[in-house]
């Protein structure tokens, strides 16, 4: 399985001249990745000197928010793997046979059902990665100062999540018909990647100014 291969055998894997994992996997990675970094954060402080001087709603805050990058980091790993499989399964269609019309019936079904797949998968990935901002704030405003360059990696990596989701979005639509519903995918995409980036710079900007000493 996917998710269970080792580091060395993952990259090798996604070196390989082959349709997946791709870009769609390794954005879900970036993604996971992302929320382990801000766990780290989070475990760094939480119960350590870091916290010491934290109000208890603080560090109940900073709890709430370990969880939720917990379980963040599960269904970016869920999905790494939806991506592969749902591209794979539109390979599969594509290869069923096409000799009569029922046949063609048949091949057509499955191929617009994979479609379908295809780009829901990193429609999802998009929304769900852009949710981790919430717990990656609370890291970066709370968290151990010398984890804090942790953080701006995680923002740095959710950023690319994202942008790599919608990258996958964005091919999947161009081989799509043009109609209303698509044009507001396409939109829809292009302002959460803008919001993301408006974020992640937004987190960076503490992390220096914290790295310096300036907060």
């Amino acid at each position: 399985m996917l998710r269970e291969l080792t580091v060395n055998d993952f990259t090798s894997v996604l070196a390989e001249g082959k349709a997946t994992p791709g870009g769609g996997a390794a954005a879900a990675l970036s993604a996971s990745l992302a929320a382990a970094l801000t766990s780290m954060v989070f475990n760094l402080t939480i119960d350590k000197k870091a916290a010491k001087d934290c109000p208890e709603s603080v560090v109940d805050s900073m709890k709430e928010a370990r969880e939720a990058t917990d379980r963040f980091r599960e269904r970016y790993l869920e999905l790494m793997v939806d991506d592969a499989s749902s591209f794979d399964e539109l390979m599969a269609g594509f290869g069923l046979p096409k000799n009569t019309d029922e046949e063609k019936a048949v091949r057509k079904e499955k191929i617009d059902k994979a479609k379908e797949r295809v780009l829901e998968v990193p429609l999802m990935l998009a929304e769900e990665a852009f949710e981790m901002y919430d717990s990656l704030r609370v890291a970066t405003e709370y968290g151990n100062k010398n984890a804090i360059s942790d953080a701006g990696v995680a923002a740095i990596l959710i950023h690319g999540a994202i942008e790599g989701a919608a990258l996958n979005v964005f091919i999947n639509l161009a081989g799509s018909e043009v109609n209303e519903e698509n044009i507001g995918l396409k939109v829809k995409t292009d302002e959460l990647v803008e919001k993301s980036r408006t974020i992640k710079e937004d987190i960076l900007s503490i992390v220096i100014d914290k790295i310096y000493g300036r907060q």
